[in-house]
């Protein structure tokens, strides 16, 4: 299975990718697989909220996939600078029409990693430790993970990262990396 090189809007296998929009995110928001309406509840967030704020965040950078002109799923990364580092939070959330285009997805998801790994040192988030289809595809994303789980609302969440190649991230010793 050759790869694909995410390389912003574009077209790209069975998809088409262009720069988020509110409509997109007022069309995906009904959609949600429940999976990610789960990890927004998790996180205090409705699914219109996880939606529309990373169009509002300036730095932030927002993707829509579509599938016949229909928006299946939006993920970006929304910048959080700090004194030693250039991090960003990376996020998707999707339809289960997102299911149909798995061998797409998974051709781009190196490359949409490193494409964002342009702009930022350090790439990281959380990830219910129960949804283990999204920590394999972080996992083929070159995503390490923390070895002990957070509590997030009352959810067991382990935190994920994927650093630029001359980073070395350094964990809590209770949160040494992975593999899952």
């Amino acid at each position: 299975m050759a790869l694909l090189n995410f390389t912003g809007e574009g077209e790209y296998g069975s998809v088409q990718i262009l720069s988020s929009v509110a409509e997109h995110a007022g069309y995906l928001q009904h959609h949600l697989r429940q999976s990610d309406v789960r990890e927004c509840m998790i996180m205090g967030a409705t699914p219109w909220r996880a939606l529309h704020l990373p169009l509002s965040i300036r730095g932030a950078e927002t993707y829509t996939v579509f599938s016949s002109c229909l928006p299946i799923a939006m993920f970006g990364v929304v910048p959080q600078y700090n004194d030693t580092e250039c991090s960003a939070s990376i996020w998707m959330l999707g339809s289960y029409a997102l299911e149909d285009h798995v061998r797409t997805w998974l051709r781009l998801t190196s490359s949409v990693f490193d494409y964002f790994q342009q702009s930022y040192d350090l790439l990281e988030n959380v990830v219910p430790v129960d949804h283990t289809k999204t920590i394999k595809w972080l996992t083929l994303g070159g995503c390490s993970f923390a070895q002990t789980s957070t509590v997030i609302n009352g959810y067991e969440c382990v935190r994920f990262v994927r650093c630029a190649d001359w980073l070395s991230v350094s964990f809590e010793e209770d949160e040494q990396p992975v593999s899952y």
